[in-house]
C-alpha cells in the first residue's frame, strides 16, 4: 500500500525556492490523501564531502519547526557522514526512501541529487519509476529575476551585508537564534546594555560584520533591536565574533532566556573608534536611525 508523498533535501534557510518546493509536495499529498514525508539532515552534506566546517543558515530545530508550519505531516532526520555519502543512488533509494516510506510519489527539484557520486538525478529516477512504483515529480526553481533562488545567492547577499535582497529571497528577515549569556558588561558603562547571544546553532552563518537594526523576540513579544556582529574591537582585545543587541525601551534581566533577532537592514560596518566618547556618539546616531527606519517601516 502507497502512502507517502516523499522527498529528501537539505533545505538550508528554507527559502522562497525551499517554499514553493514544499508547498507542491504539501499540495499533492492532500490531493491524494496522503501523508507528505521530507527527509533533511542536522548537519550540511558539503561539510562532509568537502571535509571542513561548514555553516548552516538555519538551526535544525527551526528549521523542522518552521517545516511542520508549512505543512509537511513528516520530518524523518538524517545524519550525513561518511557511510552515507559512500551508499549508492540505489541502495538509498531501495532501502531509505522506497521500502522505508512506501511513496506513491517522489517529489524532486530539477537538480536534486541523492546517493555516492550525486548519480541520484532526475534521470536515474525516472528509470526506476515502473521498477519501484511510484510516480516522479518535478518542481521547476524559482526565479528573481533571472537569477536561481538559492541558498549560495542569499549566503553571499549575506556576507555583503545586503539584508534587502536576502531578505526578499528568503521570504522573511534573517533570524539568528540562541540564549542570552553574561557578557562583560561593558555596555552599561556606556548607556547601551546589550544581551549577549549564545548561538543555538554555534555553525549558524553571521553575515558580515557591523551594525543592523534589528527585532528582537522575547516570549513572544517583539522589540526594535541594534545588533552587532563582530569583535568590537574599540571596547574589546579578544578577537572572537559576538552578536549583541541592544533592545530599545527594555530593561528587563533576560539571562538564560531563548532569544531571536531578525536582521532588518545594514547601518554600518564596524569599525575602531578613537575613544569611546566617539564610539558613544556612533551608538547615538545608530539608535536614532534605527527609530527613524522603524517608524518608517511601520515597526
Amino acid at each position: 500500500m502507497k502512502n507517502t508523498v516523499l522527498s529528501i533535501g537539505n533545505f538550508d534557510g528554507l527559502h522562497l525556492g525551499h517554499r514553493k518546493f514544499l508547498s507542491e509536495v504539501v499540495g499533492t499529498a492532500k490531493k491524494l490523501g496522503l501523508r507528505s514525508v521530507v527527509m533533511t539532515f542536522d548537519n550540511h552534506p558539503a561539510g562532509v564531502i568537502k571535509g571542513a566546517k561548514y555553516t548552516t543558515l538555519l538551526p535544525i530545530r527551526q528549521k523542522i519547526r518552521l517545516m511542520h508550519e508549512l505543512g509537511v505531516d513528516e520530518i524523518p532526520i538524517l545524519h550525513f557522514d561518511d557511510e552515507m555519502a559512500r551508499t549508492s543512488a540505489e541502495d538509498f533509494l531501495r532501502k531509505d526512501m522506497v521500502e522505508a516510506f512506501l511513496p506513491a510519489v517522489i517529489v524532486m527539484g530539477h537538480d536534486s541529487r541523492f546517493g555516492s557520486g550525486r548519480s541520484g538525478d532526475l534521470e536515474f529516477m525516472k528509470s526506476r519509476q515502473s521498477h519501484y512504483g511510484f510516480e516522479l515529480q518535478v518542481v521547476e526553481p524559482l526565479l528573481n529575476g533571472e537569477q536561481l533562488v538559492s541558498s549560495s545567492l542569499i549566503r553571499k547577499t549575506l556576507a555583503e551585508g545586503n539584508l534587502t535582497v536576502a531578505n526578499k529571497l528568503l521570504g522573511a528577515p534573517y533570524t539568528i537564534y540562541g540564549e542570552v549569556v553574561h557578557g562583560a558588561g561593558l555596555g552599561n558603562g556606556l548607556g547601551f546594555p546589550t544581551a549577549n547571544l549564545r548561538l543555538e546553532e554555534p555553525l549558524q552563518l553571521l553575515p558580515r560584520s557591523g551594525v543592523y537594526h534589528s527585532r528582537a523576540w522575547l516570549e513572544g513579544q517583539s522589540f526594535l533591536g541594534l545588533t552587532n556582529i563582530g569583535t568590537s574591537p574599540t571596547l574589546k582585545h579578544t578577537g572572537e565574533t559576538e552578536v549583541e543587541t541592544h533592545i530599545l525601551d527594555f530593561d528587563g534581566q533576560i539571562y538564560g532566556q531563548p532569544l531571536r533577532v531578525e536582521l532588518l537592514s545594514f547601518l554600518r560596518e564596524e569599525k575602531m573608534f578613537s575613544s569611546k566618547e566617539t564610539l558613544l556618539e556612533a551608538m547615538k546616531e545608530d539608535l536614532s536611525r534605527a527609530r527613524m527606519l522603524a517608524e518608517k517601516e511601520g515597526l
